[in-house]
């Protein structure tokens, strides 16, 4: 496949499905709610709805790079596409959380396999030159669509219908299949190439055991049977899968490709920034609904300055990107997310909502810098635009783990400190302190003139201070989980800076006039 002059339509198809299967993700959670009112679903059964999605997409990435091979890059786009698009009609109509569950799995099946296979996409129709400012349009897919996710799905609920989340993805769906036909050209294929079938159960065993025990581990317990089970068949399968690839001749995902210093390096970096960023938009939920007891549309409006800050500055890096160099970019994008998130660590119940929309800001324009060039690295990374398939396929694979592991792992930890902070803040009020007996009595008075007796009154008191210890001691866990994520990009900082400038980058002029073949 030769890279094309007109490309920017197609990527503009690439993007708009891209965004729709990495929105759907996190914007149905807000629906949770209606769903198991009109389904009559318990709890439980409710999480299989996102669960399903999460761990279906995770199954199916590695397929993507030997579809693309078989059957050619802009087919098997389609059909992703496609699988998307219908999926999301059967979400539309489900009539029970059985059949929800159903259509999340064929959506998921196309989003996972459209996000990967749209990557690689990128890479072949779009000339070196412009790489740059396509994977920065590109970026905003992957880390604008999480992050208004709750503001349109908040609006969807309160306003019109929550099916409304699943059946808007239709028309961009057509819109996005209608581009891809008129405007992207076939890459060439092998008829030939066999499917490696072993590597691809030990491949999906590994990812979806992982991915749950993730996903349930602090339900369940993580030194529970089921996890400890969960944890072990994965390490068990992952070995297997790679013994498998190492030994083919045909592997389904070129794991050769972490002998590359700098693929290897430049993956890791983006996984750590991964955590980073995802485990702050699923954390600072929690403070603004459970603490706050803001509505879910409050919640987007407060995550919105930084999706529009990360959402205009990604585009806009990508036009400097070969001019610059990716490391000063993703330095100073680092340092700009770890200096108002140190901030962000102190956030407590009197923060005021302007200073929170001016960290987030400064915070989406670090994002905005860092987040899409470091995927860039292990893509440049590879030298061989043959090998680009796996690396996109890789690529997808870890961002998946690491935003899961990150969630789960900061969620985890939260937690955790909550019940350890509240013990902490019990120990310290004791009973006999004036403070507290002086609190108590305030509190009694409050109630008595409510109506209440003597003894009801007391015992309101305690109750209304036992909830004050939890919230206060919350606050507690949110500002170390916040301060671990910092932590974490920090760590990414730390391996950015021994990450040698690509070569790559450096000789984009003078591939720019070679036509990028796939064989």
């Amino acid at each position: 496949m030769n890279p094309q002059k007109n490309f920017w339509p197609g990527v503009f198809a690439i993007v708009l499905g891209t965004f729709m299967a990495v929105l759907d993700t996190s914007i149905v959670n807000v629906a949770i709610p209606e769903m198991m009112n009109v389904f009559g679903a318990s709890t439980e059964e409710i999480q299989w709805v996102v669960t399903s999605y999460t761990l279906t997409m995770a199954a199916v990435i590695p397929l993507a790079g030997y579809l693309g091979i078989r059957f050619g890059v802009k087919k098997s786009y389609l059909a992703s596409l496609f699988l998307f698009t219908a999926g999301s009609l059967l979400c539309g109509l489900a009539w029970s959380n059985g059949s929800m569950i159903v259509a999340r799995i064929i959506q998921a099946a196309g989003g996972g396999l459209m996000m990967t296979i749209g990557q690689s996409m990128i890479q072949y129709v779009v000339p070196r030159e412009k790489m740059g400012p396509a994977m920065g349009v590109f970026g905003i897919s992957v880390f604008v669509a999480p992050a208004v996710g709750p503001t349109l799905s908040g609006y969807f609920v309160q306003h019109l219908d929550w099916r409304f989340i699943f059946t808007v993805n239709i028309p961009f769906g057509l819109l996005a299949m209608l581009l891809v036909w008129r405007f992207l050209q076939e890459g060439e294929t092998k008829k030939e190439h066999p499917f490696d079938l072993a590597g691809f159960i030990w491949s999906t065993t590994a990812l979806v055991s992982l991915l749950l025990a993730v996903t349930k581990g602090e339900e369940k317990g993580w030194d529970s049977f089921p996890i400890v089970s969960l944890l072990l068949l994965s390490l068990i399968s992952g070995y297997l899968f790679i013994t498998r690839e190492l030994d083919t001749e045909h592997p389904l995902v070129d794991v050769r490709l972490f002998a590359n210093r700098d693929f290897t390096l430049g993956l890791l970096v983006n996984s750590l920034i991964m955590v980073g960023n995802f485990g702050v938009i699923y954390l600072l939920p929690i403070y603004s609904e459970n603490m706050l007891g803001h509505t879910a549309m409050d919640t987007g409006l407060m995550m919105l300055p930084q999706a529009i800050t990360s959402g205009i500055v990604t585009p806009i890096c990508g036009m400097f990107a070969s001019r610059i160099g990716l490391k000063p970019l993703i330095v100073a994008g680092l340092l700009c997310c770890i200096v108002p998130g140190f901030f962000l660590s102190h956030i407590d119940l009197n923060t005021d909502l302007s200073t929170l929309h001016w960290l987030l800001a400064l915070r989406g324009f670090g994002l905005g810098l860092c987040l899409m060039t470091s995927m860039q690295i292990p893509l440049l990374a590879t030298n061989d635009p043959a090998r680009v398939p796996a690396a996109s396929v890789i690529t997808n694979i870890s961002r998946q783990v690491a935003t899961s592991m990150g969630i789960a792992g900061l969620i985890s930890l939260f937690s955790r400190r909550g019940v350890e902070h509240a013990a902490q803040m019990r120990e310290q009020m004791t009973a006999t302190q004036p403070t507290v007996i002086d609190t108590l009595g305030q509190w009694q008075q409050m109630y008595m003139a409510k109506g209440l007796s003597l003894q009801e009154a007391y015992e309101s008191a305690l109750q209304l201070g036992s909830q004050l210890v939890k919230k206060y001691a919350a606050v507690s866990a949110l500002q170390d989980s916040l301060l671990v994520a910092e932590l974490v990009l920090v760590a990414a900082l730390i391996v950015m800076l021994v990450v040698k400038e690509n070569k790559a980058l450096q000789q984009t002029t003078e591939e720019a006039s070679q036509p990028v073949m796939l064989d």
